[in-house]
C-alpha cells in the first residue's frame, strides 16, 4: 500500500536526519542535543525537523500544498479555533475539580501578576506545541493513511504512532511499565478524539484548539504549581495526578466526541466548503 510505503519512507529520512544531527552536534561539540527529550532546545529542533520533514513530503510525495493538510483559512476558523480551545480547557479544569473533589489532588487557587504573565507565555507555547502536534499526526499521517486505509484503521495506526511519539527514546516501557502502559492509553484515547475532530470538521483548526486549550491548562496548572498531587496511584482518575494516566479520563476522551457536532456551525462548514471548491 502506498500510504504505508510514505509512512515509512517519512520515518526512515526523519530518523537519518535526526541521527546525523545528532552525531555532528556530539562530535564537534562533545554535547547531547537531546532531540528524543520532551524538553528544552532538542525538543524544539525535533519538531522543527519534523514540520519540514511535512512539507518536503507533502509537496514532492504526496504532490499537494501544506495547507492542504487542513490549514486552508475559511470565514470563521478563528472562532473554530478558540471554541475547540475553550472546550479543551474547560475540560481539563473541571477534571482536575473532579480529582480534588475524590481526594486525588489538591487544587490551589493563587493569582499574582507574575502568574498572569506566565500563564500568557504557556498560552503561546501550548498553541505551537497543539500545532505542530496536529499538522504532523490528524495532518499527515491520519491523510496520508485515509488515502488507501480504511478511516478506523488510519486513526488507530496514528495513534500508535502518536503514542510513541511521546516516548522515543524508551519505547518499550509503553509494554513493561504500568505507569507509562496508562499515559499510552490516554494518549491513544486522546488520539481518536482529535481524529475525529479533523474529519467532522474537515480542517485542523478544530483539533488544534482541543489540544491546545488541554495542553494549555494541563502545562498552567503544573508550572503554576496550582495542584499537588495526594494520592499518586490512582488508576482511575490518573496515576500521579495526570489524567491521561487514568481510566475516567479516557472514557471521557471518548465521549468527547459526541460533543464535537456542536463545536462546529452549518456556515462554517459551507464557508471551508466554498474554500476548497
Amino acid at each position: 500500500m502506498k500510504s504505508f510505503l510514505k509512512v515509512g519512507a517519512f520515518v526512515l529520512v526523519l530518523g537519518a536526519v535526526i541521527a546525523l544531527l545528532d552525531v555532528t552536534v556530539t562530535f564537534f561539540f562533545h554535547k547531547d542535543l537531546g532531540l528524543l527529550r520532551h524538553s528544552g532546545v532538542g525538543h524544539v529542533t525535533f519538531y522543527v525537523l519534523f514540520v519540514l520533514n511535512v512539507l518536503l513530503f507533502q509537496t514532492y510525495v504526496n504532490r499537494k500544498s501544506f495547507s492542504s493538510l487542513g490549514l486552508e483559512r475559511y470565514p470563521g476558523w478563528p472562532m473554530t479555533v478558540f471554541k475547540g480551545w475553550i472546550v479543551g480547557g474547560v475540560a481539563f479544569v473541571a477534571y482536575t475539580w473532579i480529582m480534588d473533589a475524590a481526594g486525588v489532588v489538591d487544587l490551589r487557587l493563587r493569582y499574582d501578576v507574575g502568574q498572569i504573565v506566565l500563564a500568557l507565555v504557556i498560552g503561546s507555547s501550548a498553541f505551537a506545541i497543539a500545532t505542530t502536534e496536529e499538522i504532523l499526526f490528524r495532518g499527515f499521517f491520519l491523510q496520508t493513511m485515509l488515502e488507501d486505509l480504511p478511516k478506523w484503521l488510519a486513526i488507530g495506526l496514528t495513534g500508535v504512532i502518536f503514542v510513541f511519539f511521546h516516548k522515543l527514546g524508551r519505547i518499550q516501557d509503553f509494554l513493561t511499565v504500568p505507569y507509562d502502559m496508562m499515559l499510552a492509553g490516554g494518549i491513544f484515547c486522546l488520539n481518536i478524539l482529535l481524529c475525529i475532530s479533523y474529519l467532522k470538521s474537515k480542517t485542523l483548526y478544530l483539533p488544534i484548539g482541543i489540544h491546545s486549550g488541554l495542553v494549555f491548562a494541563k502545562v498552567a496548572f503544573r508550572k503554576l504549581k496550582l495542584i499537588e498531587v495526594v494520592e499518586p496511584n490512582s488508576f482511575w482518575f490518573g496515576l500521579e495526578g495526570d489524567a491521561r494516566r487514568g481510566f475516567l479520563a479516557w472514557i471521557l476522551f471518548l465521549s468527547g466526541i459526541l460533543v464535537l457536532k456542536f463545536l462546529i456551525t452549518d456556515r462554517e462548514r459551507k464557508a471551508f466548503a466554498h474554500k476548497r471548491a
